[in-house]
């Protein structure tokens, strides 16, 4: 009866099994989706053996007969569903033909069972198959093989082991150290089921029962298997030594103590049976909480520990909260994450000084050395589009032999193993280096992948170094008041400057409390084409801040490789809802201008305002279009589309945030956008500069000079190379000389868009991969994104674009806190 028990418990350990993967599954490209329908074969021969177990006797022998057939049948399609899942693990191409093998097994397999299994023998004294011998009696005496046994060599051992090499073999290269992990769980599985399988046939040698459950060799092999495909995290040397500390102290002890009991009490047993068992109870009980108390006191090992640290890594950079920190607190914490992660032995900060050299702002093993900078060397590494460098590739990679003895003799010198270049296009202002692994190993493939991954938030740190932690002002005044003008005066600096005698540019950033998330930044691709950025992330303070330099430098890190202009707004999108804190949302434009053409290509995300000014009417009309926020919505590409519009002669762009529209004066009035209009009709005599300066004065004084919101303003005058700006607000006479300059130029004969009509401009066929249009009959050149950028190439996608006179707008980021919460974000 205890062996009829005992596959009962099988059945219900595959049955869970399959409860386990079916619920884990879903929605899943893992091979658990293949070893749910492996365990399905498992559980129907499970089943059927159990009733011919529990009815054998009652049952006519020639239905046992073919019930077990059949379930000697299903034995062989269990173990082919198996191994040929392996074979997909390490390659998902040729499904066809995997599929395809493994049928040709299945009926090799039905073939053997119906035509060579004479007789199958099954009672309470044990399991038992005849069938005929493989060879003739003269080379029996060599080979004493039966059908039986040539079924199961073939399907126990020759098809798992080859099913487990070819998996390797296409592991080899390709494989990342996840799949190869679970590789290796899965070969364990494989020997589990050899291990255990041999045990029972030796036990069934002492007692032929043991082979009524020779199914329980499967629920090791196939538990292990099911470990192995849920595995999401590989542990590292530490991890691997944990984990196996914890099965010895959670399983192994409580077992060993409960089978010494056992034995102990065994002549308890003897004489009241009903004591045995109420104390064989109480002990396994007992053992049951202890390994429950001990799995919950000690977490898993790969929460700790993890080889495959990328996914921990990010998760707890992104935790980081700068802004609520003191700055050796911050710095500790950055480092306890490094060390817990990537195992190194140190880590080290370095920010360049005025003298030249890169000071010590942060160390770990209290190294006080200082770096001679070295413009050659990291001018080199940063034209070959690298920021992160291990030393481990100074030898296996030609493209830095250039570099290779410098940088060689720098890992020398500092002791370390891996550096990161902090920089702001070709601007060093800081070094990161991490010393070897704690085991003493060199950094490897994988580590270099996830560093250059995560660099922004390696820079971000860096970044903080710089800017923000300075002990000085922090222990004498408030940190986000002193450091404001700092952060913003950074990201002010650090533009493309535009040379071009086409255009005139003005743009300023007003903060209104301390500093926000505002940012403008022209990027230069070629000589003649510029993109710009006008950006509000949704926060305030340091925090707010810090997303803000992520945000720029991820937008550049992006162009390096991104060749098609809405895509890099979708990148963009992913990154925000992805990587900055849950509700954090980006309200800007990003422009593209072709000084060749004269014309701008853009995309309105969610700017509340791009304002046109034609010279020809002397009006002011919108062209923004509609526009979806980025972080809001998973896949933005349905709700953006690439608009242009030519660029004339004397014709002026504005683009501004929600924080000069929507101020409110003492009356509740808001500024709104025909105050705007007007006033870049009152100043269009003026430079860029000042009139964004005079836009922002006229918003001072209609809110009584306490600003609600943060304000940034981008203006562009296209054609004014004759303007030269004041250098003195106080010589109204030179101001006024200026305006008249500008007013006596070259009317402009023909308008870009006339308000009184509709005017549509069309893409041209859909199967073009270069963007193109028509605007007033002269087709755009489908190389106006060919020139090679210096940090990289756009190319728009088809758009039908419409420029009119629409009161489009944006949603007002003031009133999306509540929104955020209405969804619950």
């Amino acid at each position: 009866m205890i062996f009829y028990l005992l596959h009962f418990a099988v059945l219900c350990v595959l049955i869970s099994l399959e409860v386990y993967v079916n619920r884990h599954s879903r929605n899943s490209e893992t091979e658990l989706n293949n070893f749910a329908i492996s365990l399905l074969f498992g559980i129907i021969e499970a089943v059927l053996y159990l009733v011919i177990l529990l009815f054998n006797e009652t049952w006519l022998p020639a239905l046992i007969q073919q019930v077990m057939k059949l379930v000697l049948c299903f034995d062989a399609i269990f173990m082919c569903s198996i191994s040929f899942s392996f074979i997909a693990t390490g390659s998902k191409k040729h499904e066809k033909l995997r599929t395809a093998i493994n049928i040709v097994f299945d009926i090799v397999a039905v073939v053997i069972v119906y035509s060579q299994f004479t007789y199958i023998n099954i009672s309470h004294g044990g399991f038992a198959v005849e069938s005929p011998y493989l060879f003739i009696r003269e080379v029996r005496k060599f080979f004493p093989w039966k059908w039986w046994d040539l079924y199961r060599v073939i399907f126990r051992v020759i098809v798992p082991l080859s099913c487990y090499l070819i998996m390797t073999m296409l592991q080899e290269r390709k494989a990342t150290q996840l799949e190869k992990f679970q590789s290796v769980i899965l070969g364990l599985g494989i020997l589990s089921f050899w291990f255990s399988d041999y045990i029972l046939s030796v036990l069934s040698k002492a007692d032929f029962r043991f082979t009524l459950i020779f199914m329980v060799s499967y629920t090791f092999m196939a538990t292990i298997m099911v470990s192995a495909w849920s595995k999401q995290n590989v542990p590292s040397g530490k991890g691997f030594w944990f984990t196996i500390l914890k099965y010895i102290i959670s399983y192994i002890a409580p077992a060993i103590i409960v089978g010494l009991v056992c034995m102990e009490f065994q002549p308890v047993g003897r004489n009241n049976t009903i004591l045995y068992i109420a104390l064989i109870t109480i002990i396994s009980i007992v053992s049951i909480v202890w390994s429950l108390f001990v799995s919950e006191l000690l977490p898993l090992a790969s929460t700790h520990y993890e080889a495959d640290y990328e996914r921990s890594l990010e998760k707890e950079f992104a935790s980081i909260e700068y802004a609520e920190g003191e700055m050796d607190q911050i710095t500790n914490q950055v480092f306890e994450i490094v060390q817990k992660n990537v195992e190194c032995s140190f880590m080290n900060v370095y920010i360049l000084g005025n003298q030249g050299q890169f000071d010590v702002a942060y160390s770990s093993n209290n190294s006080g050395k200082k770096i001679p900078y070295s413009s050659d060397a990291f001018d080199s590494l940063l034209g070959l589009n690298r920021s992160v460098l291990i030393s481990s590739q100074l030898e296996k990679e030609h493209d830095l032999l250039g570099v290779k003895d410098l940088f060689a003799s720098f890992f020398e010198k500092t002791n370390s193993d891996a550096l990161f270049v902090l920089n702001e296009g070709h601007n060093v202002f800081g070094l990161i280096t991490l010393g070897k692994k704690s085991n003493g190993d060199h950094f490897k493939e994988y580590d270099f992948n996830v560093f250059e991954k995560l660099y922004s938030y390696f820079f971000v740190f860096g970044y903080y170094m710089r800017n923000i932690a300075n002990k000085d002002i922090l222990g004498t005044v408030n940190r986000e008041i002193r450091m404001s003008s700092q952060v913003i005066s950074s990201i002010q600096e650090n533009l493309d400057r535009i040379n071009n005698p086409k255009i005139d540019i003005g743009y300023l950033m007003e903060a209104a409390h301390n500093i926000g998330g505002e940012f403008i930044d022209f990027i230069r691709l070629t000589d003649s084409k510029y993109l710009f950025v006008v950006g509000d992330l949704s926060g305030k303070g340091i925090a707010a801040s810090m997303n803000m330099v992520i945000l720029k430098f991820i937008i550049r890190t992006y162009l390096a490789d991104t060749h098609d202009f809405k895509q890099l707004v979708v990148k963009v999108n992913n990154f925000v809802r992805e990587n900055l804190r849950k509700g954090t949302i980006f309200a800007g434009l990003f422009a593209l201008m072709d000084f060749e053409k004269d014309t701008l290509y853009y995309i309105n995300c969610g700017i509340p305002a791009l304002l046109l000014y034609t010279q020809v009417y002397n009006n002011v009309i919108e062209i923004q279009g509609s526009g979806y926020v980025l972080g809001f919505v998973k896949d933005i590409s349905p709700y953006i589309s690439v608009k242009s519009t030519k660029i004339n002669k004397g014709d002026i762009l504005l683009a501004c945030t929600d924080g000069l529209i929507n101020s409110h004066s003492l009356r509740g009035e808001t500024f709104g956008k025909e105050r705007i209009k007007q006033a870049m009709l009152e100043n269009s005599g003026y430079p860029a500069q000042r009139m964004a300066q005079f836009t922002l004065e006229n918003l001072e004084k209609f809110v009584s000079k306490e600003l609600e919101d943060d304000v940034s303003i981008l203006v562009i005058k296209y054609d004014t190379d004759d303007i030269q700006e004041a250098v003195s607000e106080d010589t109204v006479a030179e101001v006024q000389n200026d305006e008249d300059e500008i007013i006596q130029e070259e009317q402009i004969k023909e308008p870009v868009v006339d308000e009184s009509s509709d005017v549509e401009q069309k893409a041209p066929a859909e199967d073009l991969t270069i963007f193109t249009e028509v605007i007033d009959d002269n087709p755009i050149d489908e190389s106006v994104f060919d020139a090679p950028p210096e940090s990289g190439v756009l190319v728009q996608e088809n758009e039908t674009v419409k420029n009119d006179n629409e009161n489009l707008s944006a949603a007002d980021l003031n009133e999306l806190d509540d929104l955020l919460n209405d969804v619950g974000l």
